[in-house]
């Protein structure tokens, strides 16, 4: 039945257009189905059956809504239709549970019923929390026009309540109506004229009453339903009592018995008595006549006028924690029970806390966190504050409530503090009412502006006083984020900085408002905040959504606005206006989502601009343009919210926002507006006279605008021509017809309102169909906090421009480098797959063999690989394996990323970097597996060589074996000599170059005319050291403008480093790093492109060239060291000694040739079970190290070490670090490995033991299951083929009969040696650094040339197409990298973003040249803009300003910067806990 009702009302109201909330709009709704029917042509059994199918009526759908809704959401819709006059539910029936109900009072508690009391003074009251006074409606018997419908005609609505007489009354009485209280207040909005007039005008009037009236009206005979009636007696209440026909003198004393001292008025309906004349006989025939309504007035008036005794009777409002025990103490009787209630303990703790210590006390002098000044240490302000920590452990309590509770409480604590805080501060309100009044007179009778000055100094006061006391979650909120900062660096474990920003999440995600800007400190808990939004981003990672924001004055209506539009729970308390930025997450149902292309809307309410008590304040109008600049900066799209049609509110709003579109214009930002005008004008015909006003207002902006902005040159931006035209069009301006029909508290609601915003709701889901600008949650986040940041700087377009510009430039270039990754991995897994089906192709093959036979398995290997490779990574899904469908996946996200991006430059671009990637691994993975080929045909042909020479050598060994055997030092001895013959023999085959003299002679011959040159080659152990010599002579240094003939550290560094990767570039695109003739002549070439580009002395550019060959020299011996032992005879022989001796003892020890072959056998089983279970183990080390939550990207690796540089130089341990900006590369490579190596966990082990015992298992089952010879040696041979570099292969003498004697004592000894073998060997596994994947993770180590920082892009991005080639980074003042300023000495504090346009720079022997085009000229491969994230800039300044005066010690003429240089340059005053909880943040 709940579900069915709720159904049809849903479906209905939105077809008739029901949010106009009135019982006569929920009438039209259910007449619309008596419209297509004719009972007159109906028989009486239609009739019946139409009955039974339509006895829906009114009241069920309200009730039904009520019923199933969550208590929070049923709080929302009663907090909305409390705003109009209609009946609510107080209790209904329990559809599950027969003769039993369910109270409604936890859902009507606490929203504010607002009432005039003369014109101009509203009384608030807030609804069974202040005191208020209840007459109950009853009837004892029945009548056809009963109780209801007498009720209804002193109503406003003459179907306010259920009765017999509302439509669809002829299909019976409603289903949930029997025992059901319907309740209402009685107000001018709710009364009939003469019910108003007569009875309750005056009670109002009376010393401005501020009880409420309720009037709650009893379905059903009353006696039938005893616990309603005990329920109501708790409450002030007196009773309305209607007797119907028939009832008896013992019924009215039933009745009296149940209410006990309760004030009783009767009413007699249709009383036929004459002789027995009643005071209230109410005869239903007349009920139309006011002469009868006067009756049942008068009844009111007695009932309200009855002494309300409160002995046991329970008054919320006046005890500590009042609503929670009221509702928790009230007594239910057997058939009532209490609906859900938002109260919780936990919460209730909370609000009594704050009684108790008030809320001016709380925002002082308890959180103080967030009054700090940046220089007091907050760890020890928590320490200090025993209250602060009560508090927060209360708070916490709340948060970790389930989902649902936490949801509840909160809103019962919001409730609650609002209350408090509205009450503590009304003193505080109406001393500022009163001192307003006071400025008007005084600003009408001349009395001098001084006099004025004095009110306003005292109204700024006391509005501050009162802000002292206005409390609302959201200073809960902004001391939580100053905790998590502290917590995160101090205490990373702590609940605080684990648990609490996901449970925050989850209120977001679930609809909860939580603040983005901190309206009083002018700041975003970054840190705090970015947490919060982490968790977002892991459960919606690819998170499409279309920001909305709100602007407009104070007071204006901007909460009521999103409220309406979107269902929002904005605050919009009178007196209490929204401070700062709050932020709702809405998600889209899926059909909506499909159509406008995102999957949620962000809703943004900003404070009020031009607020009225920060009038004089110099700084109120800046604050306004910097909180409009970034609410319009951020947002899709931006509501522009006027009050009225004042000229000078449409100016000031107008101006505010043309200032910072245009600009946002010159930057390539341009978000759209819709403008919201609210007008008293109601006639259609005259609506044109507000939009004139509008555009007149538009022009005068304009000129303000023009006057305060004239480099913008604004009336040429292009946004106005476009603002204009939708103007005329009406796409713009939007007109709002009253929320009311009628200026006064009581006025009924406006369809006109209703229609207004629909069709703004339409608007905006038209201009989000049509939006072109596409952004991710993750993205956006991002952005915005480094926005806020950038926004009070004069040129904050252009900061705009640029911190998406590097954002989006970063994240594209990481969404590449993921993309680079898993296509890495799938070819890795094909290689594998193919290295596989070529040993099985080799597994039959021999030496012995003919060419043509070798040729032909050459031949199909060759083009396996060729034709396997050419499908990787893939197109057709069905066949992909799962690394290919990962790549697949990942590589259609970027595609989509780069649609929504609208730069198709930069789409092809990043395409044609992809599929040269693609080509790049696939000819690298062709070239090593063609390698690999070859290697196995030499491999397999010394494995079956050196076989033979075993065996030959064993035969004479066992024929004169002594019957007794071998002693082990015998048996050891023969097994050194057979391995010995086996060596020798190899090595008379093999030509052994040295490779040490093939590189001397190579740089002999190229440098055959430098004979100096080549004997410091020879006699140099180790490279020169270049910062002794002279870089310049005395022309070069007139060149270089230079001081000094020495190169500078940072460029000698650099240089350095070049070098010492020059073998890595040689090596670059060839399959293999080993020597090769002509390898040092690339090498030469490779040095004179370098120093091509210097103007180095000729005897400096000779000792780089001797620099460059003796770093090379010993890599390359080590190359080829590597590259013999997998690809010559004697270094796979030398691979495989372990095998062979093992081969040669245990042939020794048990002479039986089936004896030994088993054990043999059985050992290469347990070798490759081994091998198999170190891949994994391998495997799983590599995948938990690349999983690591700093390991993302190269960006969090260098955050995750900075972050432990910075934590050791606050405490004072600043070597690390300077060794660091000394030598950056070496350094944070060396603690790169270190930390990837020494990161343990039981994971790898327990992956190899698990896949150890499986294999185990496997194959010792498969040897017992063989029948046979040939299958124990098949299965031997395909199971060989599961690794590399084992090449056993049983294979007795094909001659010899197998008898099932000789099977079984191969069998038992293959089993033998598995049994007694078993134990996993403790091999440690492969060092994570080891892997190509994992060091791939640290990124380009390239550094800046200016001021030494490293790049932060990923590894080999100079290699794309597109523009994620050019190095970024977060440039570091120049002094860590020891550059001094010329003139003084001094460490210089700039950073390459800190340099302007009008610089001039010298390098290279050129200059001075301008700073732009030095960039674009010889350094467009770096990008030199401030990192997106302005934190980490703010960390290599703080690096500085803690290190200079060491670092000046690194270098003989340098000194350390001054104050006014490191204040110059922002290097002063940067906390330390606000940069450390931010990078943790970053990292995690």
């Amino acid at each position: 039945m709940y579900n069915y009702s709720s159904s049809i009302y849903s479906t209905k109201s939105k077809d008739v257009g029901a949010g106009i909330l009135k019982a006569e709009n929920i009438k039209t709704l259910i007449e619309d189905d008596d419209s297509d029917e004719d009972t007159d042509l109906i028989d009486e059994e239609e009739y019946s059956h139409l009955l039974n199918k339509n006895r829906l009526s009114r009241f069920d759908c309200v009730a039904s809504l009520f019923a199933s809704a969550e208590c929070t959401v049923g709080q929302d819709m009663f907090r909305t239709l409390s705003q109009f006059p209609i009946a609510f539910p107080l209790i209904i029936p329990k559809l599950d549970e027969a003769d039993k109900f369910k109270v409604m009072l936890p859902l009507f508690t606490g929203p504010v019923i607002k009432w005039e009391t003369e014109p101009g003074t509203i009384v608030e009251n807030h609804l069974f929390i202040d005191p208020f006074k209840l007459i109950v409606a009853v009837r004892i018997g029945t009548n056809p026009q009963g109780k209801s419908t007498i009720l209804n005609q002193l109503m406003t609505s003459n179907t306010m309540f259920s009765s017999w007489s509302e439509p669809r009354a002829e299909y019976g009485i409603p289903h949930m109506i029997d025992g059901s209280i319907e309740f209402t207040w009685l107000t001018q909005e709710t009364c009939q004229v003469n019910l108003w007039n007569d009875v309750f005008e005056d009670y109002y009037k009376k010393g401005a009453n501020k009880e409420i009236v309720l009037l709650a009206n009893l379905h059903g005979d009353a006696l039938e339903y005893p616990d309603q009636i005990k329920f109501l007696s708790q409450f002030p209440s007196s009773f309305l009592v209607f007797l119907m026909p028939g009832h008896t003198q013992n019924q009215i004393k039933d009745f009296e018995e149940l209410v006990g001292s309760r004030k009783i008025v009767f009413g007699y309906v249709n009383h036929r008595n004459v002789r027995d004349k009643k005071k209230y006989a109410i005869d239903t025939n007349y009920l139309m006549q006011d002469k009868t309504l006067k009756k049942v007035r008068m009844m009111f008036k007695e009932a309200l006028d009855a002494s309300f005794d409160i002995i046991n009777t329970l008054r919320l409002g006046e005890s500590q924690d009042a609503s929670f025990n009221i509702i928790n103490t009230l007594r239910l009787g057997e058939s009532l029970r209490m609906t859900e209630n938002i109260e919780t303990r936990e919460s209730q703790d909370l609000i009594n806390f704050v009684k108790d210590k008030k809320c001016r006390h709380i925002k002082l002098k308890v959180f103080q966190l967030q009054r700090k000044q940046q220089s007091e240490d907050g760890l020890q302000i928590w320490r200090n504050n025993n209250e602060l920590q009560e508090l927060i452990r209360t708070y916490t309590k709340i948060l970790k409530l389930s989902l649902r509770e936490r949801r509840r409480a909160l809103a019962h604590l919001e409730r609650e503090v609002s209350r408090i805080s509205m009450i503590e501060s009304a003193e505080a309100r109406n001393q500022a009412v009163l001192k307003k009044n006071e400025l008007r007179k005084s600003s009408l009778s001349n009395r001098g502006q001084e006099n004025e000055k004095k009110i306003r100094e005292e109204i700024a006061k006391i509005w501050e006083e009162v802000d002292n006391m206005s409390l609302g979650l959201e200073h809960f909120f902004r001391e939580l984020g100053e905790i998590y900062k502290i917590f995160s660096v101090n205490h990373p474990d702590s609940e605080i900085v684990t648990k609490l920003p996901e449970f925050y999440s989850e209120l977001l995600i679930g609809g909860q408002t939580i603040e983005l800007l901190d309206g009083d400190a002018g700041s975003i808990s970054e840190a705090w905040f970015s947490a919060i939004c982490g968790h977002i981003c892991s459960k919606f990672p690819k998170l499409r959504i279309f920001v909305i924001s709100i602007l407009g004055l104070q007071s204006s209506g901007k909460s009521t606005l999103l409220n309406a539009l979107f269902a929002c729970r904005f605050a919009v308390s009178v007196g209490r206006c929204t401070r700062g930025l709050f932020m709702r997450l809405l998600f889209l149902n899926k059909d909506l989502s499909e159509k406008l292309n995102f999957d949620a809307f962000i809703l943004i309410d900003t404070e009020g601009l031009g607020a009225p008590e920060k009038m004089d304040d110099p700084e109120s109008e800046k604050k306004d343009r910097i909180l409009a600049t970034f609410a319009i900066g951020v947002s899709n799209l931006t509501i522009l919210n006027v009050l009225g049609e004042s000229m000078r509110d449409l100016t000031e709003i107008l101006q505010i926002a043309i200032v910072t579109m245009a600009r946002l214009e010159k930057a390539g930002m341009a978000p759209d507006i819709l403008m919201v005008q609210h007008i008293s004008e109601r006639n259609v015909s005259r609506l044109s006279e507000p939009e004139e006003k509008f555009r007149a207002a538009l022009k005068d902006a304009l000129k303000i605008a023009e006057e305060k902005d004239i480099e913008m040159g604004i009336s040429n931006i292009d946004c106005l021509r476009i603002i204009d035209e939708r103007i005329r069009k009406g796409q713009l301006l939007k007109q709002f017809r009253p929320f009311k029909n009628g200026a006064t508290a009581y006025a009924p609601p406006s369809e006109q309102y209703h229609e207004d915003v629909v069709n703004l709701y339409n608007s905006i889901i038209e201009d989000c169909k049509n939006s072109k600008n596409k952004i991710e949650f993750s993205e956006w986040h991002s952005l915005i906090q480094n926005y806020w940041n950038a926004v009070s700087h004069e040129d904050f377009a252009v900061r705009f421009k640029n911190i998406k510009e590097i954002y989006e430039f970063i994240n594209l270039g990481k969404r590449i480098a993921i993309l680079k990754e898993t296509i890495e991995r799938s070819f890795q897994k094909h290689e594998e797959l193919i290295k596989q089906e070529i040993r099985l192709n080799l597994q039959n093959w021999s030496s012995d063999d003919t060419s043509d036979k070798t040729d032909k398995i050459r031949d199909k290997c060759l083009d396996l690989i060729k034709t396997e490779l050419e499908k990787v990574p893939g197109n057709n899904q069905s066949t992909m394996c799962e690394e290919c469908m990962k790549t697949h996946k990942v590589r259609i996200d970027l595609e989509e990323y780069l649609k929504n991006k609208n730069n198709e430059k930069c789409e092809k671009e990043t395409i044609q970097t992809i599929r040269e990637y693609i080509n790049l691994n696939r000819k690298r993975i062709s070239a090593r597996l063609k390698q690999m080929l070859e290697a196995s045909f030499i491999r397999k042909g010394i494995s079956s060589e050196s076989l033979d020479i075993i065996n030959k050598n064993l035969e004479s060994i066992l024929k004169n074996m002594p019957n007794k055997g071998f002693s082990d030092y015998e048996r050891k001895q023969k097994v050194e000599q057979v391995w010995n013959s086996l060596r020798n023999h190899i090595l008379l085959k093999v030509d052994v170059i040295s490779i040490e003299k093939e590189i001397d002679k190579e740089v002999e011959n190229e440098y055959s005319s430098n004979s100096e040159l080549y004997g410091r080659y020879k006699t140099n152990a180790s490279p020169p050291k270049l910062s002794n010599h002279k870089a310049y002579n005395f022309i070069n240094m007139m060149k270089n403008r230079c001081t000094s003939p020495y190169m500078e550290l940072n460029h000698l560094n650099a240089l350095e480093k070049k070098l010492k990767n020059l073998i890595n570039i040689i090596f670059e695109n060839r399959a293999a790093k080993y020597f090769y003739h002509g390898v040092i002549r690339d090498l030469g070439r490779e040095i004179n492109y370098i120093i091509s580009q210097l103007n180095f002395s000729p005897d400096f550019k000779w000792n780089v060239h001797l620099y460059a060959f003796l770093e090379f020299k010993p890599k390359m011996i080590e190359f080829q060291k590597d590259w013999d032992k997998e690809n010559t005879q004697l270094g796979m022989l030398d691979q495989k000694k372990d095998e062979y001796l093992n081969i040669i003892d245990t042939q020794l020890q048990y002479g039986h040739r089936l004896i030994s072959e088993g054990h043999i056998a059985g050992d290469y089983l347990l070798r490759v079970i081994h091998k198999l279970a170190m891949n994994a183990g391998n495997r799983e080390r590599i995948d938990e190290v690349l999983g690591l939550s700093w390991m993302s990207n190269a960006e969090t690796i260098r955050l995750k070490y900075f972050a432990e540089l910075t934590s050791q130089v606050y405490i004072g341990n600043k070597n690390e670090a300077i060794q660091y900006f000394l030598h950056p590369q070496q350094n944070i490579e060396i603690w790169f490995k270190n930390q990837v190596n020494g990161h343990t966990s039981g994971k790898p082990r327990k992956k190899y033991e698990d896949t150890f015992d499986a294999e185990f298992k496997r194959v010792f089952q498969e040897i017992r299951n063989c029948q046979n010879f040939e299958e124990i040696r098949n299965f031997i041979s395909d199971y060989m083929t599961q690794v590399d570099n084992v090449d056993y292969k049983l294979d007795l003498n094909r001659n010899q009969i197998i008898t099932e004697s000789d099977l079984n004592i191969l069998r038992e000894n293959i089993e033998k040696e598995l049994k007694v073998k078993r134990n996993s060997r403790n091999e440690p596994f492969k060092n994570p650094s080891d892997d190509k994947t994992v060091m791939g993770r640290i990124g380009c180590t390239e550094s800046c040339f200016w001021c030494g920082a490293l790049c932060w892009g990923n590894r080999d991005h100079h290699t794309d197409n597109s523009s994620t080639k050019t190095h970024h980074t977060s440039h570091q003042p120049r002094g860590l990298a020891l550059v001094i300023i010329q003139d003084s000495g001094e460490l210089n504090p700039a950073s390459c973003h800190d340099l302007g346009p009008t610089w001039d720079v010298k390098y290279r022997g050129k200059g001075p040249i301008n700073w732009e085009v030095a960039k674009t000229t010889d350094f467009s491969d770096w990008k030199f803009d401030a990192h997106c994230n302005y934190h980490f800039n703010d960390l290599m300044r703080w690096f500085f300003a803690q290190l200079h005066q060491d670092l000046a010690e690194h270098r003989n003429d340098a000194i350390q910067a001054s104050y006014y240089e490191l204040s110059e340059y922002y290097c002063v005053g940067l906390d330390y806990n606000s940069i450390m909880s931010k990078l943790i943040t970053s990292i995690k």
